[in-house]
């Protein structure tokens, strides 16, 4: 899966370097194996986002993309939109989002939430359905996906920052920027993505994969 989403991303020109970052060495091993560049980092870390911290401070860069290894249906084209905003608009980080089309998802708690205003800026995200459509109708509810841009001062000041209630509460860390008033904005995409964090996720993205190989 690793290979997987690496190769989908290797040709994306607007990146300047593409790292898996690990604390795995089974994962650096397989790296190896398969030419793929990889970095090894701290077993400690307790959320992914220090750990893409850990790599900024070993490389160059403005602006840190992060493409999670276990969603391999993210496409490069959504990741350069990403770039692009994040490049144009002057936020401290982006995130793309796509809207739920399976409602078992939008209930699913493993599957995060976004409260969006009209400017796309994330204003909160949880683990429930928000935000409850008292006023609205056909309201349509929005998820992140596995992509990420953050710039150099985000990071520092996630590692800066302690964790604030709402982060502890929720146990999603990019709430750690908001709570601390930083612009996060949300990427929309019409492409559809997945985590695979379980079994029947795997074989969920496998029928997906399957179906897009052959109408290829």
């Amino acid at each position: 899966m690793v290979w997987w989403v690496y190769n989908n991303m290797s040709d994306l020109e607007i990146l300047d370097d593409l790292i898996v970052a690990t604390e795995d060495e089974r994962i650096i091993s397989a790296c190896d194996d398969l030419g793929i560049k990889a970095m090894l980092t701290s077993d400690n870390h307790p959320t992914g986002t220090d750990r893409v911290v850990e790599v900024s401070e070993k490389i160059d860069g403005d602006l840190f993309v992060v493409i999670m290894g276990d969603e391999p249906l993210i496409k490069p084209a959504d990741v350069k939109k990403l770039v692009d905003v994040s490049q144009m608009s002057g936020c401290d980080a982006c995130m793309l989002t796509t809207k739920f089309v399976n409602p078992v998802d939008a209930v699913n708690t493993t599957t995060i939430k976004l409260a969006l205003n009209d400017d796309n800026d994330v204003i909160f995200m949880s683990r429930l359905p928000i935000p409850y459509p008292k006023a609205a109708v056909g309201y349509d509810l929005y998820k992140n996906m596995g992509a990420y841009a953050f710039t150099r001062k985000a990071l520092q000041v996630f590692k800066n920052t302690k964790k604030g209630r709402i982060e502890r509460a929720e146990d999603l860390e990019m709430l750690r920027l908001i709570e601390k008033h930083c612009i996060v904005k949300a990427v929309e995409v019409t492409s559809d993505s997945m985590s695979v964090d379980t079994e029947k996720d795997l074989e969920r993205i496998r029928g997906i994969i399957s179906k897009n190989i052959e109408t290829c």
